[in-house]
């Protein structure tokens, strides 16, 4: 797995590196379910693009066993969860293809093995995240 974390953590680098990554994700996010954007009605998205980008390196963390970022992510669970902010957990499959396709377009290096690692890593954090809904 430190292999596979090493290869997703350089991935993640690029993309934010690459210039506008997580307008990407936003973008084609949005465009997955008429449900998406009125989400995020009220949100400054500025502010909103730093925690996901916090939260993604949460979420990778988590993978290594890391408490913190289990911490973290629980949080992240807990303000999603069906009393807050009531993301349904069916949503978080299309946050994966759109996370996966603004890789495809931000990472130089993107191939389906390393669309595979993404959703490898990611999965543990989605998945504790809806365990909280």
């Amino acid at each position: 797995m430190n292999q596979d974390y090493e290869t997703v953590i350089a991935s993640y680098y690029r993309c934010e590196d690459s210039g506008g990554f997580f307008d990407t994700f936003y973008e084609v996010f949005f465009e997955k379910s008429p449900e998406i954007r009125p989400k995020f009605a009220h949100t400054e998205m500025k502010t909103q693009k730093q925690f996901l980008a916090a939260s993604m390196l949460w979420a990778l963390r988590l993978t290594k066993g890391c408490e913190i970022a289990h911490r973290e992510v629980e949080k992240i669970g807990k303000s999603h969860s069906r009393s807050v902010h009531n993301i349904h957990p069916k949503l978080y499959e299309l946050w994966l293809d759109a996370l996966c396709e603004a890789i495809a377009i931000h990472d130089s290096q993107y191939t389906t093995e390393l669309e595979k690692l993404w959703r490898d890593a990611m999965r543990e954090g989605i998945d504790l995240i809806v365990s909280k809904y």
